[in-house]
């Protein structure tokens, strides 16, 4: 089953939250760092889903910086990219490389 075939009701790891929280996003690429500027829609202990961030690649590593805190960086693998002209149109999904603290 593909990304763009995922339903509402498949099964994850832990419950995503609703949060928007400013950030910055870095990433290496073969022209050097790529810096984006964006905004979290939902978080969850183990990844999230942020908008603002277009020019990033499926598989790529990157660092993500609140900007609140931003000495506390979370290392992060993009894991699906919205297409274009799609409802997730300029939005990534990243896996966290390790799982946030519970939420709970």
């Amino acid at each position: 089953m593909g990304v763009d075939k995922v339903s509402n009701t498949t099964q994850r790891r832990s419950e995503r939250h609703p949060l928007r929280l400013a950030l910055v996003l870095l990433a290496d690429s073969e022209q050097g760092e790529i810096r984006e500027e964006g905004f979290t829609v939902e978080v969850s202990q183990h990844g999230c889903r942020v908008e603002g961030a277009a020019s990033l690649s499926q598989g790529q590593l990157v660092r993500l910086l609140p900007w609140e805190s931003p000495e506390g960086a979370i290392a992060g693998r993009v894991v699906w990219v919205g297409e274009p002209a799609s409802n997730l149109a300029g939005e990534v999904g990243i896996e966290f490389l390790q799982p946030l603290p519970s939420m709970v």
